[in-house]
């Protein structure tokens, strides 16, 4: 009982000391204005750059995504960067792969860990269809399993079939852009012949629209064809890799080392030698991204502490006016028994709740600014990037907010409870 009673108390004492900070920022409105400016600037700057981070880093994560879950790229280069003591001209020089070691891997007993392997390569060409033309379209091949490891979304039409890629039919899917660049209404594309390498193609299937990202991991301006009629049509057949997608119960790292022992053994690779290919993980890039973006976090962090430090000076140097102006009513409190928690906690809640004020425009002027960037981008780009502020952020924004108001409340709030009576009364 006598602890719900000591509650209450407290309870009563917060609501009036924030009865009495409330009264006392509407009393000096100017005042109050300028405390409040100082940390809504330090919590904008704090927060649009936790922002912007979080929003590119999730971008990029989105993008990455889409190459697929549970997948390893068998390649000629490192996407860590290699270095060390592996020079790069060697990995110049490593073979790149091919469609007999796609077949290799596939007749391996190691093939029972795989949901879907596919074999890829690309050529950049010019594209015809009647007078229309686009120059340089990246023109990507793949063998037909391609569309079990990446999810593929289609405004019209479909992927090409085994039958189509065992014998390099002439068909190809194409993205949203190139449809209209080529064609007048982009849903007339489907059953359309085009021209690449001289050589007249059917479209049996359209993209959807997937907009721009930051990596440029989209088929929007790209056309997909069977990787025998790329391989037939062109005369450089280098640049190919392996895509591997595991088996949705099998944990990538405990396959990781099998698939370099095969690797090795279908290239007649002796024990004294080094490997002359890579195996590229999804979890490298996420791992090199999360660890980049904290280090862009933490230089933000510095900057954005850098401004609500000035702001929290701000809101000092006001509570210290503030308790210079009311030590003859801190004095008469006091005669009348006020205790140094309550003149304490009153001027503490007076300083936090001019932070919080500063926090909640700070993050208002941070959603207002996401929603302007959003839609200047929608409207005047095909970007699919947007600024989006978390609840995450949101939370930190306000957990800044008082704490910034404690600190820069508390010498204030401390003094005031230290005075004497009779010595505040004299006081005017």
């Amino acid at each position: 009982m006598l602890q719900l009673k000591k509650v209450l108390q407290y309870l009563t004492l917060i609501y009036e000391s924030i009865l009495s900070a409330i009264y006392s920022i509407l009393a000096n409105k100017l005042r109050s204005f300028l405390s409040i400016l100082g940390i809504t600037i330090g919590i904008f700057l704090v927060i649009l750059v936790f922002t912007i981070v979080d929003s590119l880093e999730n971008n990029i994560k989105k993008s990455i995504q889409s190459l697929g879950k549970n997948v390893i790229y068998v390649d000629k280069w490192e996407w860590s960067g290699g270095g060390g003591s592996y020079p790069w001209w060697k990995y110049l020089s490593r073979p790149d792969a091919t469609l007999s070691e796609l077949k290799a891997l596939k007749q391996h007993p190691i093939n029972n860990y795989f949901s879907a392997i596919s074999y890829t390569n690309s050529s950049n060409e010019n594209v015809k269809h009647e007078s229309k033309k686009l120059e340089n379209v990246e023109i990507n091949g793949y063998t037909n399993d391609f569309e079990k490891i990446e999810e593929l979304t289609f405004a019209n039409g479909r992927f090409f079939n085994e039958y189509e890629n065992n014998f390099g039919s002439p068909v190809a899917i194409i993205g949203a852009n190139v449809a209209k660049g080529l064609f007048a209404n982009e849903n007339d594309a489907l059953g359309k012949n085009i021209y690449i390498f001289g050589k007249q193609i059917t479209v049996i299937g359209v993209f959807k629209f997937q907009g721009d990202n930051l990596i440029n991991i989209d088929f929007d301006d790209k056309i997909v064809v069977p990787i025998q009629f790329l391989e037939y049509a062109i005369a450089n057949k280098s640049g190919g890799k392996l895509i591997i997608k595991l088996k949705d119960d099998i944990n990538e790292s405990a396959v990781f080392e099998e698939i370099r022992g095969t690797m090795r053994s279908i290239r007649r690779i002796s024990p004294t030698q080094d490997d002359n290919f890579s195996l590229n993980k999804i979890s490298i890039l996420t791992d090199s991204i999360r660890d980049f973006f904290k280090s862009v976090n933490s230089f933000g962090l510095i900057i954005g502490l850098f401004a609500l430090l000035v702001g929290g000076f701000g809101v000092a140097n006001i509570m210290f006016v503030s308790v210079k102006e009311r030590t003859h009513l801190i004095g008469i409190q006091k005669a009348l028994g006020a205790k140094k928690m309550f003149i304490l906690i009153q001027f503490l809640t007076e300083s936090v709740i001019l932070s919080i004020i500063g926090g909640i425009v700070g993050l208002l002027f941070t959603s207002g600014l996401s929603a302007l960037v959003n839609w200047g981008l929608k409207k005047f780009t095909e970007s699919s990037f947007e600024l989006e502020l978390s609840w995450h952020n949101i939370f930190i924004g306000l957990l800044f907010s008082c704490l910034i108001g404690l600190l820069a409340g508390f010498i204030p709030a401390y003094q005031a409870s230290e005075m004497q009576p009779v010595e505040a009364m004299r006081s005017k």
